[in-house]
């Protein structure tokens, strides 16, 4: 988290591969590593989920063949129908493979995108406010199959969002980053328990007091 313009999208990029590190840092330290190698382009094992579903899907493929794009020439035809039904069930599509992107609403092109970065399998899943433009009940049901997503696969998330509430969630912990070049100026621990609900978890004494640390770090004590 952030305030808008501190660089979490950037930061995102560079764990993604897409963007190079700060070559001038004052110590030296300007080399992202992923699995002990650095990261000089997009790693094997790392996905990344944009915020704008309706730009990141083919309108002329299908569900399926959108879902199956980074698989192609890596994998066996077989194998990449099996990868796609995976992770179409994942997020509540397997009726939908052969649907249009337009034919869906915009919940559902953005688990098309998600289920995407899954059909890979990655062991770190990047995400840029992914559900920032969704209606409110939307973005809930999406938090929530993110929840059980993870809880299944065990994949490391790193989410941007402008959503305390929503960060505070979904989270083992919020990192805020400030200042330029950024740093993280605070690491919150989220002691709620798991599985988490969007009822009894948000009125749990363990978020309210996260949520309000977060706040005050980010807006002081307004």
């Amino acid at each position: 988290m952030g305030r808008s313009g501190v660089g979490k999208t950037t930061l995102l990029r560079v764990l993604a591969g897409l963007h190079p590190p700060m070559a001038d840092l004052p110590n030296g330290d300007s080399v992202v590593r992923f699995g002990g190698q650095p990261v000089v382009g997009p790693p094997e094992g790392v996905s990344l989920v944009f915020q704008d579903y309706t730009s990141s899907l083919l309108p002329w493929r299908s569900v399926a063949r959108n879902v199956e794009l980074p698989l192609e020439g890596r994998l066996p035809k077989a194998d990449c129908r099996i990868r796609v039904a995976e992770a179409l069930e994942l997020v509540g599509l397997a009726d939908r493979s052969d649907a249009q992107p337009f034919e869906l609403s915009g919940g559902m092109q953005q688990r098309v995108q998600l289920a995407r970065a899954l059909a890979s399998r990655p062991d770190v899943l990047l995400m840029d406010e992914p559900f920032g433009a969704l209606d409110a009940l939307t973005k809930a049901d999406l938090e929530d199959q993110l929840l059980e997503i993870f809880a299944a696969t065990g994949t490391t998330v790193v989410f941007v969002t402008h959503d305390i509430e929503e960060a505070v969630y979904l989270s083992d912990r919020v990192l805020v980053l400030d200042g330029t070049p950024a740093q993280i100026v605070a690491e919150i621990p989220i002691e709620s328990p798991r599985p988490r609900s969007q009822m009894h978890t948000r009125e749990s004494p363990e978020f309210l007091r996260a949520r309000h640390r977060v706040h005050e770090v980010i807006f002081g004590t307004r």
